[in-house]
């Protein structure tokens, strides 16, 4: 499996493990909101525009060799096939099929 450096960065940084601003859903279980290209393994998390983790997963700011199409303004209207989401804790990526069948226990 392939990490971005970006994603290498925020999986060993302290902001990782406490992420405070993000208090719903999946990431409460330390799950971030990740795209992985299948044909590569290549592995980016969902960033907002200033960089900090994303609570949802965001295509705005997905590298630029996955992108195929933007609109007038910029945005990603779609990517290379391919790309799919999921979530990354831990330093592995989890496919939103893998995370469903994960046993959930308290």
């Amino acid at each position: 499996m392939q990490i971005s450096q970006s994603t290498r960065s925020w999986i060993t940084s302290p902001a990782y493990r406490e992420i405070p601003e993000m208090t719903a859903g999946a990431a409460v279980l330390g799950f971030l909101p990740a795209f992985q290209d299948l044909s590569t393994e290549e592995i980016h998390l969902s960033v907002n525009e200033d960089g900090t983790l994303a609570a949802v997963h965001l295509l705005d700011n997905l590298p630029d060799h996955w992108v195929v199409e933007r609109d007038e303004k910029g945005r990603i209207t779609a990517l290379k096939e391919g790309i799919i989401a999921g979530f990354m804790r831990q330093g592995r990526f989890y496919t939103r099929a893998q995370l469903s069948r994960l046993p959930w226990d308290s």
